[in-house]
């Protein structure tokens, strides 16, 4: 399937075209993974990572028409930076695409598991281990530098907390 970037298009399929992908990743340092995709997989990457930054993000605003099929263009939106025009699509959603494009290019992130960063969990004596000493409770399809990224567009963010149940 070939990339539709028309901004509000009722067949979008990515908020980005190829050649503004190709040019973000021209001026960017450590994009090796991009050039090791052929042409159809760029396309596909970045198609993949619109949908699925749409299927995880809850947007402010409302989609600028009913008709259109990606969710950005949006009304409504303002940021501390002021108010988005209806009729285009923000840097921070192209740049989120990019690198999530490039996060995804050696890894599947949907297959990413709830649990992933744990290496121990035990019922009695309560022991939450994890691999690095750190666990994220974000959704782990999407990695927390997209989120930055996005800060002012979403609606809500994770506040990190797990919450503990006794039995």
């Amino acid at each position: 399937m070939a990339i539709d970037s028309t901004v509000g298009g009722i067949a979008s399929n990515s908020y980005v075209s190829l050649v503004e992908a190709e040019a973000y990743f021209a001026d960017r340092i450590h994009a090796g993974n991009w050039y090791d995709l052929s042409t159809a997989d760029r396309e596909k990457v970045l198609i993949t990572s619109t949908s699925i930054i749409d299927w995880y993000v809850d947007w402010k605003g409302s989609k600028t028409s009913q008709e259109q099929a990606r969710e950005w263009p949006r009304t409504g939106v303002i940021t501390s930076d002021g108010s988005i025009p209806s009729d285009v699509i923000p840097t921070q959603v192209k740049v989120a695409v990019y690198e999530f494009s490039l996060s995804s290019a050696t890894k599947d992130r949907v297959a990413d598991g709830s649990l992933d960063g744990l290496s121990e969990v035990r019922a009695s004596s309560l022991m939450i281990k994890t691999d690095d000493g750190v666990y994220n409770s974000k959704p782990s399809a999407i990695p927390d530098k997209i989120w930055k990224i996005l800060q002012g567009l979403t609606v809500k963010g994770s506040s990190g907390v797990i919450r503990l149940i006794r039995a």
